[in-house]
Order: C-alpha cells, then sequence, then structure tokens
C-alpha cells in the first residue's frame, strides 16, 4: 500500500507513540462515549479514530465539505490530518452476487474542530451513564469533574488548586487518581505543593487502594511502573508518599482533614 508522504508521516506518528509503549490513545478512544447524536468520528473505525486522536487530540473530525455542511470553515493555513479509507472493487460471480473487496486504502484529509471557525455546535456530553464512586464526594469537597476528551499525551488532568478535574476516559481508575490530586490539594492548604515524583505517587497509590476498596481491580502493577516513570527508586518514592495519602484518603474517605 503506497500512501502520500502526508499519511505516511500520520501512520508513523501512531506507530512511534506505540512502540514507546504509549497506549493512552487506546485506552480513551475505547473508554470515552459520546451521548446523543453520533458525529462523523464515532463511525469511523476504531484504528482510524485512534490515529486521528494521536494526530489532533481531538474527537471531532471531519473533512473540509463536512464541516461546510454545519456553518463552519476551515481555518486558513490549517494542515489535515489523515486516516484510511477502503478503496474497493466489485468482482462478478458466475451465478453469485458481485462480491466487494478491499484491494488498498486511500488517505482521506480531515480537519479538527479547533481549527475550525463558525457556527458553534451542541456541546457533547461524555458524563458516564453511571458514575464511580466517590463522585458525590467530589461534588461536596467543591471538586469540578469535568468528562471531554483531552490531549493524546495524558488521560486526565487536575488543576493545581484541586478545583477543576479533566478525566478523558470512564476508567475508574484514573477518576480516582485525579480526584487523589484534588484532594491532595485540598489537605495542602489549597495548592499542589512537592515534586512530580512526589505527586503522582500520591495520587496512584491513592487509586490503587480505592481502586481495591471499591473491588474495581488490582493495579499496583502498572502503579508501580508509573511511580518508577518519576523516581527510579519507586519503593523509596511510596514509602514517602504513605503519609500523605492517609491523609487523601481520610479526606476521600470520611471527609476529614487531618
Amino acid at each position: 500500500m503506497k500512501l502520500s508522504p502526508k499519511a505516511q508521516t500520520a501512520l508513523d506518528k501512531v506507530v512511534q507513540q506505540f512502540q514507546a509503549g504509549d497506549l493512552s490513545p487506546v485506552i480513551t478512544i475505547a473508554g470515552l462515549v459520546r451521548k446523543g447524536e453520533p458525529l462523523p468520528f464515532d463511525r469511523w473505525s476504531f484504528c482510524n479514530r485512534i490515529m486521528a486522536y494521536v494526530q489532533t487530540g481531538s474527537t471531532d473530525l471531519r473533512g473540509f465539505r463536512q464541516w461546510q455542511q454545519v456553518g463552519r470553515q476551515v481555518k486558513k493555513g490549517s494542515l489535515a490530518a489523515f486516516i484510511l479509507a477502503p478503496r474497493t472493487i466489485k468482482k462478478e460471480q458466475a451465478g453469485k452476487e458481485d462480491q466487494v473487496v478491499v484491494c488498498g486504502f486511500l488517505p482521506v484529509a480531515v480537519f479538527p474542530y479547533h481549527d475550525t471557525e463558525g457556527d458553534p455546535l451542541p456541546e457533547q456530553d461524555y458524563t458516564p451513564r453511571e458514575l464511580p464512586p466517590l463522585a458525590d464526594v467530589a461534588a461536596r469537597l467543591g471538586i469540578q469533574v469535568t468528562w471531554q476528551p483531552l490531549p493524546s499525551d495524558r488521560l486526565g488532568d487536575c488543576s493545581r488548586t484541586g478545583q477543576q478535574v479533566n478525566v478523558g476516559t470512564h476508567d475508574p481508575g484514573v477518576f480516582f487518581h485525579e480526584i487523589a490530586h484534588a484532594a491532595h490539594a485540598l489537605v495542602d492548604d489549597g495548592k499542589l505543593q512537592g515534586s512530580a515524583a512526589h505527586l503522582e505517587a500520591v495520587a496512584d497509590l491513592t487509586a490503587c487502594v480505592l481502586m481495591d476498596l471499591y473491588g474495581l481491580g488490582d493495579r499496583t502493577g502498572n502503579a508501580w511502573q508509573y511511580i518508577e516513570h518519576f523516581n527510579p527508586d519507586p519503593l523509596v518514592a511510596i514509602q514517602k508518599a504513605l503519609a500523605k495519602v492517609g491523609q487523601v484518603l481520610a479526606l476521600l474517605l470520611d471527609g476529614e482533614i487531618q
């Protein structure tokens, strides 16, 4: 299959990200479900959705004319992302219905919403049909949680003050990780402080405990690898984080700041 240089670059970007061990785009696309009327993106193959998301960080992409049909124009100078559409031919079969055969793929240019301008579109709702445990606690603590597509380098994020959490997947472990960050900010007088290694160790250890507590699976292996990414000696990082993990859990489970 011969692709144009631009389409080949798009495909190479996806492959390189996966070769580096970053499967976050797969988790995001598989785990984030949009409610309401489906968009063109939702009808694409799983592989095409991942390709488009890795290139743009968006889950609303359309062709040039598709954007015009909803009253929006692609901004001048915008660079297209590429997906692959099957090229088919019909093979005649004696006495049988013609068979449709895929004989290759064609690159198709698409553009993300943030590279367009014009009429506003209806807001998309990504909130899970069933909220994860502690969602009510987060609301009571004043933590605003929003489920929405995020850049392809993350599955969630939390503001430094802990007041805003964004989650890009319906995986409860990611939700627990981010509200652990938010609770950490609350017990530290309203601001996340400390090194990234310490903050991430506290958040992921807390998420591990909550996943086990609610019977949602064992993520200790992933947590060890995650913490090791920030600290070459995960055991030391864990030991330093334990006291703070206790405070965060006390706030989330008992509503008390220790």
